[in-house]
């Protein structure tokens, strides 16, 4: 029979040990954070390996939809817009500036309300949009969004662009930009994102400020992640273009320098590790473990 001090024990060591386990709420909220952090391409590889992890299935469906809705929107996955015959039309970015509800957004191409299901990226629903949008704002969306995929067609390999109304200001117009590549035979992926906010002063003059992301993982033989972003902001004013192919020139000239930065940054990685550690001492000759040097150690000892 257990004396009474022996069951105190243990009633306090079952204690501790509930105290250390985390809640069903820290647990999502641990599994959120390593989904929205997954590298492009592969948030579905993520999601395997936490399943194995957390052995609760019916708790990670609870925050499923939350975390896929949340992960489509920052990262600005595009999805295909089909027509009757599933012949696909166009794609639409998934953002906050076409969200209606965290099931519906805005096609702006064809003034659509697109339903999406998160957990596999596509389209399930269209129907026609109620409300009508401005005249003047539409000839603007559509010039602009020509000019895009001009420069799309020109600078990216895959690039997808959807215009959007703004939302907060009246005849604002934002860019999206995004483009993914995953190689998985040579073990890298990336993706480039960008948004862009064109403020129109009147038909000569417009402000356009925004920012760029780029994420990229390398994982043969480790694991190498580049996270990087940079803000901009410039007025435009027409000489000469029309003003949508000046604000479009605007971004090309933002994106090629950031572009041009990263390039940079990068080729000086390997300097840069050169200069934290050295590769040999400083009398410029390598150690020999081998040798009978390190018994001087053990005879300091002595």
């Amino acid at each position: 029979k257990m004396s009474d001090q022996e069951n105190v024990e243990d009633v306090q060591e079952e204690i501790e040990e509930e105290d250390e386990q985390l809640s069903d709420k820290d647990i999502l909220r641990v599994v959120k954070h390593f989904l929205l952090s997954s590298p492009p391409g592969e948030f579905e590889d993520v999601l395997a390996d936490v399943r194995d992890l957390v052995r609760n299935d019916d708790l990670l469906n609870t925050g499923a939809r939350d975390i896929f809705h949340s992960y489509n929107v920052e990262q600005l996955i595009p999805v295909d817009v089909t027509d009757d015959e599933n012949k696909i039309l166009h794609k639409v970015i998934l953002s906050k500036y076409g969200e209606i509800d965290e099931k519906t957004y805005l096609d702006p191409r064809s003034n659509k309300i697109i339903t999406v299901d998160h957990t596999k990226a596509t389209v399930t629903k269209i129907v026609d949009n109620d409300e009508a949008e401005d005249e003047g704002v539409a000839k603007k969306r559509i010039a602009l969004q020509k000019e895009c995929d001009k420069y799309l067609e020109a600078h990216y390999l895959n690039g997808i662009s959807t215009i959007f109304p703004s939302k907060e200001v009246k005849g604002e117009l934002i860019c999206c930009f995004t483009a993914s590549k995953f190689n998985e035979k040579n073990f890298w992926s990336g993706r480039w994102r960008s948004v862009f906010r064109v403020a129109f002063k009147d038909d000569k003059s417009a402000n356009v400020s925004g920012s760029m992301k780029v994420n990229v993982h390398y994982y043969e033989n480790g694991n190498v992640q580049l996270n990087s972003s940079k803000d901009y902001a410039e007025s435009v004013k027409v000489t000469k273009d029309d003003l949508m192919a000046q604000v479009v020139k605007v971004i090309q000239k933002v994106e090629n320098s950031y572009q041009s930065d990263i390039d940079k940054a990068c080729g000086n990685l390997n300097e840069m590790f050169k200069s934290l550690r050295r590769r040999l001492p400083l009398t410029g000759t390598k150690f020999n473990f081998a040798s009978g040097q390190h018994e001087l150690l053990s005879g300091m000892k002595q």
